[in-house]
């Protein structure tokens, strides 16, 4: 215990020798021993006219004011003039950070370390001729060759500035935040840009970058909204991440064949930007590079290139097209990521692998064209691109990650490559099966009749398929994935097999127009919000013995109060007595002699001659409609006397639909 005291003590020692004292307005550290003060921060900041001295007196003895403190003066807006006496050998990082009303800087003649020649308005060091700090009325000597790091940080009161061919070097931030100023020339004995040496100068409106220039460092632009336009001379080799990100106003930039390297982010955000040109100088489009650049229209990418990276065009949703050169091996993560004005892409032979969520929600990509060497096809690939009709999976993929076309609700045509040893789009389904675990992961609109040989229905494989009237679902099938029919708003029955043990969450989440379901007798699960908000509802067939375990919400939002739940007759009273079955309007035995497959309880005929249908054992007006099996209104009729008549173009065989007011039956016309 004594020890820990003592080495508490021992830390507070510091704090108790250099206690903050005010004398005449300034606050000091007081270093008792070499009798030295530093001058240190206001709590209430320092304003208008400041004057150093060289000497203070405390408590009867004299000190010596010989340094400026860290963030002395930092954020001190209102400090207008500022004077330095010759007894000051030492300036703390960022004493004048964010003085932006200082018009006037002197420091006393006689200081042996630093200096304002020639009336500057600044502080030079003076055996580095650095300038270190400056302000709005600032004239650099041409003996200056060097302007240190943050110079003139959060100057936004500078207007203009000219520098020397005498200054080499600008530091970083030396101008970091100076919104008032327009425009900059840096002279040609500069050789490098330094790291965000022109951050947030937004209200900067010309530029010139002398070919003396070899290297643009971080984030050196970065923020410069008003920027129309750069000149990029051909002596540069390096332009570092995030250089012009943020600058919204650049509508135009030239990138020369001298360029190597293009840093992460180097444009990201230049929302005004309508077309660039990638030297071929250039092999990589690095990380986030045009990310955000919503107004590009227009992007040559050269034959040099090999790899598009990371969300490197995500959210340029003006982009209408992309021409990809053969040279291109790898699309990275999110390349191309809400690319929503993008409109066809070819994938070159030479692309090996495209990474998760590469065209995520590219929503108007209607055409995508796959080349022969591609092997994988990420996660979330080409989620939401809700407008791509088709897909051909080549042979040679043999990865495809999860969900990789979830949501790509306008798909009519899915065909996998003969050969392909993973997948396969077997008896012409519309539909990509995994082989060696017969899962279809994912279907379309036109996948109307699952093949026979498939056992699982992967999660989300139909999710928001809406353009979806029926499908047959096999006796082969054993469970139904999560979202797997999630969103189909235009399937109007579904028949679950008797295969089937178990249905996931959310499956049919949603369908609206979903009037009847018969789940078969042997699913034993069925997950939270199975059935949720299928509003249509009126009949539900559960052939199961035993109810089915299951969560309170499988039915919420689906009418059950006004619906029809159908069970074995001897298991009634077993369901009445379970949530969410006990809900429903009123519980009945199953007629065993409808079959199951029938949607209403009436002897319905349809009959077809001549592309006439006829509908009998209706009730009298009942409104009737006849629909194509890809759901398409071929005709409609009111029911007189029990009868309607509809004509179509539907030939014997033929699959229609027929819904006979808010009930529907499928059937093959006779």
């Amino acid at each position: 215990m004594k020890k820990l005291l003592l080495f508490l003590v021992m830390l507070l020692l510091p704090m108790i020798a250099s206690a903050a004292v005010k004398i005449g307005g300034i606050y000091y550290n007081l270093e008792t021993e070499a009798k030295t003060a530093e001058v240190t921060t206001n709590p209430n900041q320092y304003t208008g006219s400041v004057v150093i001295p060289a000497t203070i007196t405390y408590s009867g003895t004299e000190y010596s004011v010989t340094s400026i403190g860290d963030e002395a003066f930092r954020g001190c807006s209102g400090l207008t003039s500022l004077t330095i006496p010759n007894s000051v050998t030492s300036i703390g990082f960022c004493a004048f950070h964010s003085c932006s009303g200082l018009t006037s800087i002197v420091v006393e003649s006689g200081n042996t370390v630093y200096d304002s020649r020639n009336d500057c308005n600044a502080i030079i060091e003076t055996t580095t001729k650095t300038l270190i700090r400056g302000c709005m009325n600032t004239v650099i000597p041409n003996s200056v060759t060097s302007i240190g790091d943050g110079a003139f940080f959060d100057c936004s009161t500078l207007t203009s500035i000219t520098i020397p061919n005498s200054v080499k070097d600008i530091g970083i931030c030396a101008f970091y935040g100076c919104t008032g100023l327009t425009a900059f020339t840096i002279p040609n004995s500069v050789t490098s840009i330094v790291n965000m040496a022109f951050w947030g100068c937004s209200g900067l409106t010309s530029i010139s970058i002398p070919n003396s220039v070899t290297t643009i460092g971080e984030g050196a632009f970065e923020g410069c909204s008003g920027l129309p336009s750069v000149t990029i001379p051909n002596s540069v080799k390096t332009i570092g991440n995030s250089a012009f990100e943020g600058c919204s106003g650049l509508t135009s930039v030239t990138i020369p064949n001298s360029v190597t390297t293009i840093g992460e982010g180097a444009f990201r955000d230049c929302s005004g930007m309508t077309s660039v040109t990638i030297p071929n100088s250039v092999t990589s489009i690095g990380y986030f590079i045009f990310r955000g650049c919503s107004g590009l229209t227009s992007v040559t990418i050269p034959e040099s290139v090999t790899t598009i990276g990371y969300y490197a065009f995500a959210g340029c949703s003006s982009l209408p097209s992309i021409s990809l050169p053969n040279s291109v091996e790898y699309i990275e993560i999110g390349a191309f990521h809400s690319c929503s004005s993008l409109t066809s892409v070819t994938i070159p032979n030479n692309v090996s692998g495209i990474d998760n969520s590469a065209f995520y929600k590219c929503t108007k990509l209607s055409s995508v064209t796959f080349g022969n060497r591609l092997g994988y096809i990420g996660d979330e690939a080409f989620r939401g691109c809700s407008g791509l009709t088709s897909i051909t999976i080549p042979k040679s993929v043999t990865i495809i990650g999860e969900d990789a076309f979830r949501l790509c609700t306008g798909l009519t045509s899915i065909v996998v490559e003969s050969g392909n040893t993973v997948y396969d789009s077997r008896n012409d389904s519309n539909a990509l099966i995994e082989t060696a675990t017969n899962t279809l992961i994912k279907g379309c609109m036109n996948t109307v009749i699952i093949p026979n040989s498939v056992t699982s229905i992967g999660k989300n494989a139909f999710q928001g398929c809406i353009g979806l009237p029926s499908i047959t679902i096999p006796n082969s099938v054993t469970s139904i994935g999560n979202n797997v029919f999630n969103g189909c708003s235009g399937l109007l029955s579904v028949t679950i097999p008797n295969s089937v043990t178990a249905i996931g969450n959310a499956a049919f989440y949603n369908c609206s127009s979903l009037t009847s379901i018969i789940i078969g007798n042997s699913v034993t699960t069925i997950g939270s919000s199975a059935f949720s908000n299928c509003s249509s509802l009126a009949d539900v067939y559960c052939k199961a013995q035993n109810v089915p375990d299951t969560p309170s919400n499988e039915f919420e939002g689906s009418n059950i109060e006004n619906a029809t739940l159908h069970v074995p007759d001897g298991s009634i009273s077993a369901y009445q007595a379970k949530r969410p079955w006990c809900d429903f309007k009123s519980i009945v035995a199953i007629d065993e002699s409808s079959g199951f497959n029938s949607m209403t309880t009436l002897p319905i005929l349809v009959q077809n001659n001549g592309g006439v249908v006829s509908i009998q054992g209706t009730d009298d007006l009942t409104p009737i409609s006849v629909y194509n099996i890809n759901g398409t209104l071929l005709g409609s009729d009111v029911s007189h006397h029990g009868t309607a008549t509809i004509s179509t173009s539907l030939q014997p065989g033929s699959v229609a639909i027929v819904k006979i007011g808010d009930k529907s039956v499928k059937t093959v016309i006779r």
